[in-house]
């Protein structure tokens, strides 16, 4: 049963759900009017105007339609109208205020201490130097100045392959254990298997088994990525897969117990638009065992240099917070110290023309 709206929150609804598939329609606006309900009961009204019915909305929508809400609500501009100023003006592209989100979940000290720990860090950015690799860097600066041993993977650069495999070779196993006179295809790239009882190797041929290893050996993972299309990059997805199948090949259980970091950046001037995409990742982490305790989400990077400065690395060079606050995310990774008191803390961060002078040993804008 549709819930009671005004004529004003009608049309908003439909203008809503006209922003969704066919097929996904009627189940969309099922959940919708459950959570507009629920709302207009614990506010004890009988009629739902524009603004519950777009806040009802955003608990179902994915956030990727932040901008589309605040523009039905007339609080919103789009991103090129927001920015407008760092497409026309140099001085403005360098020193206009972007956002950094960072959030820090209290999950006490780490299992070894600080000096004790491996960090392995895989970065996705296509462009090298480009912003997500540089908040990589910075959080790595703060792993290893608190005593962690650091690695980097440029994902663009690791020769990763595609498992073609028609049945795991976990599943082959059950399937010989249960019915051992019979023939079974199984993964065209295993090798050497002389029985139900032994595994035998990925043969893909690529850096996968080595790269395993170490995120085996690893007490706490980061991962970086830009957004650019309402999606992680590829770069994430092609090596998750990979990471997954290998893993389950190899009957091997992910190791309990491990931290991780997420390092987001976008070009949209809001910290929330593409949540989905950074949950998703961390969900997915959290699922081979790694618990995400920082994430740092850097918003705003677009414009004349397409959020590149005039040597071609990334603009958040020139903007000390943004950079502060992902040194001292890295550094809490291995330490579990509070370095912040709040669990999410947002801020605007204007720029400066000269890249931020980092300091040996020191968060940047001491």
């Amino acid at each position: 049963m549709t819930p009671k709206m005004t004529p004003d929150a009608e049309k908003a609804m439909k203008t809503m759900l006209g922003w969704v598939a066919p097929i996904l329609r009627e189940p969309t606006a099922n959940k919708i009017y459950w959570v507009l309900e629920s709302m207009m009961r614990e506010r004890g009204i009988s009629e739902a105007d524009k603004f519950l019915a777009v806040e009802a909305a955003r608990f179902i929508l994915p956030t990727n339609y932040e901008l589309r809400f605040g523009k039905l609500l007339g609080t919103g501009k789009s991103t090129k109208e927001e920015m407008k100023p760092v497409y026309s003006d140099l001085k403005e592209y360098y020193t206009f205020p972007r956002l950094v989100k960072r959030v820090s979940l209290d999950a006490g000290p780490p299992p070894k201490p600080p000096d004790q720990m491996k960090v392995l860090a895989f970065t996705a950015g296509p462009r090298q130097g480009g912003n997500s690799d540089t908040l990589m860097a910075e959080a790595l600066r703060g792993a290893r100045d608190a005593g962690a041993s650091v690695e980097a993977i440029r994902l663009i650069e690791l020769p990763i392959g595609k498992c073609f495999s028609t049945l795991l070779d976990e599943n082959y196993t059950e399937l010989k254990k249960m019915y051992p006179d019979r023939e079974f295809r199984y993964c065209k790239d295993a090798r050497d298997r002389t029985g139900h009882d032994h595994k035998g190797y990925c043969a893909v041929g690529d850096a996968m088994p080595e790269t395993y290893k170490k995120i085996e050996a690893a007490d706490a993972l980061m991962v970086s990525f830009p957004v650019y299309t309402d999606w992680e990059t590829s770069l994430v997805a092609s090596f998750v897969e990979r990471w997954i199948r290998y893993e389950y090949c190899m009957a091997t259980p992910p190791k309990p117990g491990r931290r991780g970091l997420v390092i987001a950046t976008w070009g949209s001037l809001n910290t929330r638009v593409y949540e989905h995409v950074t949950d998703h990742v961390i969900q997915g982490l959290f699922m081979r065992q790694i618990n995400v305790v920082e994430t740092v989400i850097g918003c705003g990077f677009v414009g004349m240099y397409s959020g590149l400065d005039e040597n071609y690395k990334g603009i958040v060079n020139h903007f000390p917070n943004i950079m502060r606050q992902t040194y001292l995310a890295g550094r809490s990774l291995v330490t579990g110290e509070r370095n912040q008191q709040e669990m999410v803390v947002e801020l605007k961060d204007p720029g400066q023309m000269e890249p931020v002078k980092i300091i040996p040993g020191q968060p940047p804008g001491v």
